[in-house]
């Protein structure tokens, strides 16, 4: 990543990831925390977390659900205690929808994805950029990453707001990894391939019994090496890859450089009032 990059990878970093007490998130904690790196987890399940606790002894966790406000900014202020140097967005809902039927229409399913997939990330990432500036530690080198997900790439019309706010967030990310370009934050996006764990249980996902326990732990230790070495877009499993190849945008920076030259803020956008 260049400017960005973290730099030494055996530097201990302080790491915090979003729903990290169950899944992906766990064992990104694990990996990270035989590394002998400090992590401090959140999740809204306060037994998960002790049970986290109890296994990685010096990990630390945090009850608060990211889609709450107050939440957001209590563990930004955790975190800024902690000297977290690693934000990891990982915490996500997966819920079906069918705007054919009556369960759907009659129900507001689609607000805490929205919150949850999209919009706490977006605050957090504002929180954790607007501490490091009022710290006075802007010039540190440090890395935000989101997990995505290949759904955020093609249209899934079984999970289609998951796949929004996960298309929503992937574009987010590449925006904000330009933005931030030359600065000392780094950014990296993890796409895993659909794993067993609790987060699909409304959905019946071809394969993804297969990826159980041995596959969530080499996929979280895959995403740990990427996230170290500073990997802008990590694909820790050969499925991921091959869907991220067949499916990711695919133009070239120039042209991008050339549509961004073509919308600029104007002078004065960020006057008060």
């Amino acid at each position: 990543m260049g400017d960005n990059d973290l730099g030494d990878t055996a530097t201990t970093r302080s790491v915090v990831i979003t729903g990290g007490a169950v899944g992906l998130g766990r064992a990104m904690a694990q990996r990270f925390h035989a590394l002998g790196h400090q992590v401090l987890v959140c999740s809204r399940t306060q037994r998960e977390l002790d049970a986290l606790a109890a296994e990685l002894p010096g990990t630390k966790v945090l009850r608060a659900d990211v889609s709450l406000d107050t939440d957001r900014r209590a563990l930004v202020a955790a975190a800024g205690e902690f000297g977290a140097d690693v934000w990891i967005n990982n915490a996500a809902i997966v819920r079906a929808h069918d705007y054919r039927s009556s369960f759907t229409l009659d129900n507001d399913r689609a607000r805490d994805e929205l919150e949850i997939n999209f919009a706490a990330p977006l605050e957090l990432i504002r929180l954790f950029l607007q501490h490091r500036r009022t710290a006075g530690i802007e010039g540190a080198p440090a890395t935000i990453v989101n997990v995505n997900t290949p759904g955020a790439l093609f249209p899934l019309e079984a999970n289609l707001l998951y796949c929004a706010t996960k298309a929503g967030l992937h574009l987010f990310t590449e925006a904000l990894r330009r933005q931030l370009a030359g600065t000392q934050v780094g950014v990296v996006e993890i796409f895993p391939p659909s794993l067993d764990t609790r987060l699909a249980r409304d959905l019946e996902v071809v394969g993804q019994s297969d990826n159980g326990d041995q596959v969530i732990r080499e996929v979280g230790d895959a995403c740990v090496e990427g996230i170290l070495a500073g990997t802008k877009v990590v694909l820790p499993h050969p499925a991921a890859a091959m869907m991220y190849e067949m499916f990711a945008n695919t133009f070239e920076d120039e042209f991008i450089d050339q549509i961004n030259a073509s919308v600029q803020r104007r002078p004065g956008w960020d006057a008060e009032g």
